[in-house]
This record gives structure tokens, C-alpha cells and sequence, in this order.
């Protein structure tokens, strides 16, 4: 279980690439990007909010230029390609960590 370091180093990412994060009460989903703001929900454990905060950082990196990626046909798409990448880049983060 993450002691805060792979928290830690997934946030400077973030913030390195202008996002800014807070944990909201969100009802719909663990994890949401809006332009340059990412929610995560409140409640979730560490390793949920590790995955989700890659997930979205995921989708701030690879998928910024098509716009609204919740109602595009490809959604299914967008979101697999945002899975993948959030498990690159934790197994990555979680090495160095």
C-alpha cells in the first residue's frame, strides 16, 4: 500500500502540466478532468485515488485536443487508452517511489 509517495509524485506531475486537483464530492464518478481542473472523489483510499489521478492525468496527456471525450463515439476508446496509460505510469511511479 502507497505511504503517500506515489501520491505525492503523481501531483507534481499534475501540477507540472497545470492542472490543478482537489478531492470533491463527487457522485457520478471517482475521477473527473475539465480543461485544467481534475476532481477526484473524496471518499476513496489512497490506491483508488492513485489510479484515478493517473487515469485523468492520462487523459490531460493523451486526449486534450478532442474535446469532449465523455459523449464522443469513441469514449469506450478514450477511456481504455487512459486505463492503459494509468497502469504504465504507475507501475512506473511505484518503482522509483
Amino acid at each position: 500500500m502507497d505511504t503517500g509517495k506515489v501520491f505525492e509524485k503523481l501531483l507534481k506531475l499534475a501540477i507540472s502540466k497545470g492542472i490543478v486537483v482537489r478531492f470533491a464530492p463527487l457522485t457520478i464518478s471517482d475521477g473527473r478532468l475539465k480543461g485544467k481542473h481534475l476532481a477526484i472523489r473524496q471518499e476513496l483510499g489512497i490506491d483508488d485515488i492513485n489510479y484515478n489521478l493517473a487515469h485523468e492525468i492520462a487523459h490531460a496527456y493523451l486526449h486534450y485536443d478532442k474535446g469532449d471525450t465523455i459523449h464522443s463515439e469513441r469514449h469506450d476508446e478514450y477511456e481504455e487508452q487512459a486505463d492503459r496509460a494509468a497502469g504504465m505510469l504507475l507501475e512506473l511511479i511505484r518503482k522509483t517511489a
